[in-house]
């Protein structure tokens, strides 16, 4: 049998809400999306990236339009307006860089307290006619700063990582036991879906109790696989037999517990064999009850079905008014074949 086969299913941790739990699951048992989502967060670098320089070269080119065509306030109105826009959409950005957020704020308010100074002629002369292109390499180094530095929020997936444990968590040489506890869980959620109203076993809470100790083996599991790798990896390099003998203890524990967590699984097998004999004998008394309600059926059918082995008088009836006739039909064909026979026995002259 390969390994595939044998392949155990990711086990959540039971404590979590049951909602995460089931999101976790669906995340663990779909490894491709966590390929997409990581290969993803480079691509929304990579687009929030093409968004911000999209957004200059518009503020830009319009900048250019507005310096040559109208002069300096046009221009100055543009990307004062550009630039407050860009602070306050990142203001309000989760995961905008909370030094970027902070320098955005003080440049847009800056700019926003500047603006009445100029856009109502305060100032003693017009401002130089570079303060326009500043206020734009200022947008340049916001966008630029908060692409690369802006971070992709951690999904709930990520952010309970530790609470999911995998089947490359667990040694091959241990899944067998793990799917064993599985294929356990399995049964009884069948039993439940064929017993519904009449489930006298409790399975509700044989299913909690199962998952529970699902987990704990898990853990129990994935523990032992990481001490196991470091005995053998002490054992490997250990430079003489006193070395190998101060780690006798550690192979004596990890024999322990392998002994242990064998003869829990064994016990949670044995409940999934009872729960099938109970399903069964289940099985057999609706079958049997079934049996039984239509038992009166057939009896009605047999005590009807036994009039007929009475004679019945019209039958009867028919039958000798049949014998009648054919008695009269034989006298009459015994008529003609005596009157045809001696019409033959005439002398010829």
């Amino acid at each position: 049998m390969s390994e595939d086969v044998i392949r155990p299913r990711p086990v959540v941790d039971t404590t979590l809400p049951e909602e995460l739990r089931e999101d976790l699951l669906r995340e663990a048992v779909a490894p491709e999306s966590r390929h997409a989502r990581d290969d993803g967060q480079a691509a929304s670098r990579a687009l929030r990236l093409r968004e911000g320089g999209v957004q200059l070269l518009g503020v830009g080119f319009t900048l250019v339009l507005a310096l040559l065509t109208a002069g300096w306030y046009l221009g100055m109105v543009i990307v004062s307006i550009g630039l407050i826009a860009y602070v306050g959409a990142l203001a309000v950005r989760k995961e905008a860089d909370p030094l970027v957020r902070a320098v955005g704020g003080a440049i847009g308010a800056g700019a926003f307290a500047a603006a009445p100074l100029w856009l109502f002629d305060l100032l003693p002369q017009d401002p130089p006619g570079g303060v326009p292109w500043l206020l734009f390499g200022l947008l340049v180094g916001l966008v630029t700063a908060d692409t690369l530095t802006a971070q992709v929020p951690e999904t709930p997936e990520e952010h309970h990582r530790d609470r999911v444990l995998l089947p490359d968590d667990i040694s091959a040489a241990d899944h067998g036991l793990l799917v064993a506890v599985q294929q356990t869980i399995d049964r009884v959620t069948d039993a439940r879906v064929e017993l519904g109203s009449s489930d006298t076993l409790d399975t509700a809470r044989g299913l909690s109790v199962l998952r529970e100790q699902e987990w704990r083996i898990a853990s129990l599991l994935a523990r032992q696989r990481e001490l196991r790798r470091g005995y053998v990896r002490r054992w490997q390099q250990a430079s003489s037999p006193r070395v190998r003998e101060v780690l006798r203890p550690q192979r004596e524990h990890l024999t322990a517990v392998e002994g242990h967590i064998r003869a829990r699984v064994d016990q949670i097998v044995e409940y999934g064999r009872l729960v099938d004999e109970s399903v069964l004998a289940h099985r057999e008394w609706e079958q049997c009850q079934e049996a039984l309600a239509a038992t009166d059926d057939y009896a009605d059918l047999r005590a009807e079905a036994s009039l007929m082995s009475l004679p019945s008088p019209e039958v009867a009836d028919l039958a000798d008014t049949a014998e009648v006739a054919r008695r009269v039909r034989d006298d009459s064909v015994a008529r003609v074949h005596a009157a045809t026979t001696g019409l033959a026995e005439l002398p010829e002259h």
